[in-house]
């Protein structure tokens, strides 16, 4: 299956261009540094590889933890990671060898270990800070498909995320074409409108906001959550049955990956539509019976069982999409519109909403959902399990076939 390289590799190549560049840097200054003509060059650089060897080999599993965790995207990053590295690493080298030389890890031991920064281990210093700064950043980035400067959706976690967490939100402006069907001014001045609110509703609640640029000729390309699923900084791109529709998944594809995503993409012959899918904390529901099919249930299971959740497969009213009859509560309660699903038992317990959009929500962060305003019934009755409400007015994008959670694509920190 294609997909871009994982972290752990990007921050294994990173580590070891950093250590290979350190130790030779260190030898070779060492080496000029230390070449009298009385001892052979081929002893000194023995005794500099055997002073050398062991403070390298920690630096370069420090390195490599430090990219793991995502800390080499930038030089800044890459400066504090080599000094980290660089101190501890050349520290526990210099102990192992004042051990296993028979000598008294004392006080004095000590100050000479510090000192050696200063001396014959400064060559080793200077080198393994600036290799982290310069030269493991654009290898991680290279590894890793990012852009320079480009930060990871979230931390690289095996656990599932939350579903309540702020993070970051990507939408995509509405496309000429979209607009153009619009009936009057007055339409596309509402859905303008509308789009900028919810914008200011997730950048409100702690979200930032990414815009991605129009597809002109596309009039769905607005429902962004649509393109991929987002779990995690694991990023599954839709496979549309719609040629028109897969048109519209290169500059999408484009600004995830310039946010660090891990892109995974479905073979044929699945079809998937990330707005038949619906994520818990620990289980990944997916709408069956419409743009979604059977290979594609298959091949998300195996891509995210690894994570730590567990898929199910929900049949679904033909032509409905599953996040737009159904929707994940903080608290871990599902919402459903149980018209639109053929078996809702299939969801577990849930709690049915008396309105066919008030399905469709939204979670800005613990303690706020946002609704459709077409929906006000369902609203009081999120009101009463607790939950702030807002209500958001989308007509134009629902007369346009979609709902609130396609607008938007969301990766929880």
């Amino acid at each position: 299956m294609a997909r871009i390289a994982q972290p752990t590799h990007a921050a294994l190549g990173a580590a070891l261009a950093a250590a290979t560049v350190t130790l030779a840097g260190t030898l070779l200054i060492t080496n000029q540094r230390d070449l009298t003509f009385v001892l052979s060059p081929f002893e000194t650089f023995g005794r500099a590889l055997g002073v050398a060897a062991m403070p390298v080999l920690f630096y370069l599993v420090l390195m490599f933890v430090a990219g793991a965790l995502g800390w080499l995207r930038s030089w800044w990053q890459g400066v504090l990671a080599g000094l980290v590295s660089v101190i501890v690493g050349g520290a526990l080298g210099h102990v192992i060898l004042i051990i296993t030389n028979g000598a008294q890890l004392d006080g004095a031991a000590w100050g000479a270990v510090f000192a050696e920064f200063f001396g014959l281990s400064f060559p080793y210093a200077m080198t393994g800070i600036l290799t982290a700064a310069l030269l493991a950043p654009p290898v991680y980035r290279s590894l890793a498909g990012l852009q320079p400067g480009a930060q990871r959706l979230v931390g690289d976690v095996a656990a599932p995320v939350s579903t309540s967490a702020a993070g970051s939100a990507f939408v995509r402006i509405p496309s000429q074409a979209m607009l153009d069907a619009a009936a009057n001014d007055d339409a596309r001045e509402a859905l303008n409108a509308q789009w900028e609110a919810m914008v200011a509703a997730f950048e409100s609640h702690g979200w930032g906001t990414e815009a991605i640029a129009e597809a002109a000729h596309e009039q769905q390309s607005v429902f962004v959550g649509d393109a991929a699923l987002v779990i995690g900084e694991q990023v599954v791109l839709a496979r549309p049955k719609q040629d028109a529709r897969r048109a519209e998944l290169a500059d999408v594809r484009e600004v995830l990956v310039g946010a660090g995503a891990v892109l995974e993409e479905l073979e044929a012959p699945a079809f998937f539509d990330p707005a038949d899918v619906l994520v818990s904390d620990t289980t990944v529901y997916v709408g069956v019976g419409g743009a979604t099919n059977a290979s594609a249930v298959r091949q998300l299971r195996r891509l995210v069982t690894p994570r730590g959740y567990r898929v199910v497969s929900v049949p679904v009213v033909s032509g409905m999409h599953l996040s737009e009859v159904a929707s994940v509560l903080p608290d871990g309660a599902v919402l459903v519109w149980s018209a639109a699903i053929a078996l809702p038992e299939s969801l577990g317990g849930f709690i049915p909403v008396p309105e066919a959009r008030g399905a469709a929500t939204v979670a800005f962060d613990e303690y706020t959902i946002g609704v459709s305003a077409a929906a006000p019934e369902t609203a009081e009755l999120i009101r009463g399990l607790g939950y702030d409400v807002v209500e958001l007015e989308i007509s134009e994008f629902e007369a346009a076939g979609g709902s609130l959670p396609r607008l938007s694509l969301r990766s929880r920190d």
